[in-house]
């Protein structure tokens, strides 16, 4: 892992190249949330060991976040709504699982001080612009959250660090500050943990499968 931080349009390449290898494999991520539930079955925290080889084909976005089996199984607890939402809004399913883990600990009933709430952690006002009638209600709340995301990716051409950025502190912040991540401590210190969850999940991914030949017939269907 690079002491260093990676800057925004690194930190996009490596993510499109892990997206573009993933869907290759794994379109769906039906791969993916079978591992993550097969791992939430275990007693001790996820640990996912990786080599040098797996580091030089799929740089790292950022430091992985230790997953608590309590987490593994409120994602897992959402594994078919997750993958609905990354399918109907193209979306990486890691992506959504960092955001869920850092916005709300995957509880379902989370409120923050400032009156988000939900999984996705959602505002009043963002719900609404998404059509979300109760923001406790899981299916509503993840999928609403999933196509705010992918708002943002296209708002933001793609790119991961504002795409993360205006969802924390919203597209007006990154656009006063220029197209740029805002001066907030909260933001700056919220994409790194993100990333950190969204890595993660991708190493969750990368540890099951090895090669495509590896891969189970249905995880290749598109």
């Amino acid at each position: 892992m690079q002491n260093q931080p990676i800057n925004g349009k690194t930190l996009t390449n490596r993510f499109n190249k892990y997206v573009e290898y993933r869907r290759e494999h794994d379109r769906s991520g039906r791969v993916f949330l079978e591992k993550l539930s097969s791992e939430a079955e275990k007693k001790e925290p996820l640990k996912v060991n990786t080599s040098r080889e797996r580091d030089a084909e799929h740089p790292r976005l950022a430091r992985p976040r230790e997953i608590s089996t309590a987490q593994a199984r409120r994602l897992a607890r959402h594994a078919p709504l997750i993958q609905e939402a990354a399918r109907k809004h193209n979306v990486p399913v890691e992506l959504i699982c960092g955001v869920m883990l850092q916005e709300s600990n995957c509880q379902t009933k989370a409120v923050s001080p400032s009156g988000a709430q939900g999984l996705m952690q959602l505002m009043p006002k963002t719900a609404e612009r998404f059509g979300v009638k109760n923001s406790f209600d899981p299916e509503q709340n993840i999928d609403a959250g999933t196509r705010y995301l992918r708002w943002l990716m296209d708002e933001f051409k793609g790119d991961i660090e504002l795409t993360l950025a205006a969802y924390n502190a919203g597209e007006g912040a990154v656009k006063k500050n220029g197209n740029k991540v805002p001066p907030y401590r909260e933001t700056q210190e919220y994409i790194p943990k993100v990333l950190g969850y969204t890595q993660s999940m991708i190493d969750i991914f990368l540890a099951q499968v090895q090669r495509a030949d590896d891969l189970p017939a249905h995880a290749r269907r598109v």
